[in-house]
């Protein structure tokens, strides 16, 4: 987690491709508590929130924010983690959060068919002085992906899913549609 942090606090920009879930530095308190308190101690999950949350400043702080650009499945925006009041919530923040300058939501909308962001979740941090890496996390462990050759693939699966994904605009007005549809079905 330290080397994640520090990565995250040296980079110009990341982009997170979170196919199942919200990317992390997108989640809302409730959603994070959502999916960190299984077989979790209280205690340790309401840390492990506020340490998420705490990297959150990276996008929002006012001066030199970074450049965030975050991918997602459109079926993560149907997954319901939470309950009902938990995802209406997430989705709304995630609307908040698209309108910031600096931060980009896109969906990989069904009909793009498989994209390399079905193969998983990864995040990629690039550097104003140092070459871009990527960062895998599982569900006990995570990994730091530096080779040139295995960063590249990765650079390339980013390209890929941007070129299928929906616009930011058009996102947005998707979210907007799904937070619709909760809210009627609550």
């Amino acid at each position: 987690m330290a080397a994640l942090l520090e990565f995250e606090r040296m980079a110009t920009a990341i982009t997170d491709v979170a196919p199942i879930l919200m990317p992390g530095l997108l989640q809302t308190a409730d959603y994070a508590r959502a999916i960190m308190s299984e077989g979790i101690p209280s205690g340790e999950a309401d840390k492990r929130v506020m340490m998420r949350l705490g990297r959150r400043d990276l996008i929002v702080r006012k001066r030199a924010p970074i450049r965030f650009t975050a991918f997602m499945l459109e079926s993560a925006l149907h997954q319901s983690v939470g309950g009902p009041e938990v995802m209406i919530e997430q989705l709304q923040f995630l609307m908040e959060m698209g309108e910031r300058d600096n931060v980009e939501i896109r969906v990989i909308p069904r009909s793009a068919g498989w994209t390399p962001a079905h193969a998983g979740p990864f995040v990629l941090l690039a550097f104003a002085k140092a070459a871009p890496v990527v960062h895998l996390e599982h569900h006990r462990s995570s990994v730091f992906l530096r080779d040139e050759a295995d960063v590249k693939a990765f650079v390339s699966a980013r390209e890929d899913v941007e070129q299928v994904a929906l616009s930011p605009d058009a996102t947005a007005e998707l979210i907007a549609r799904v937070i619709n549809q909760e809210e009627t079905l609550k």
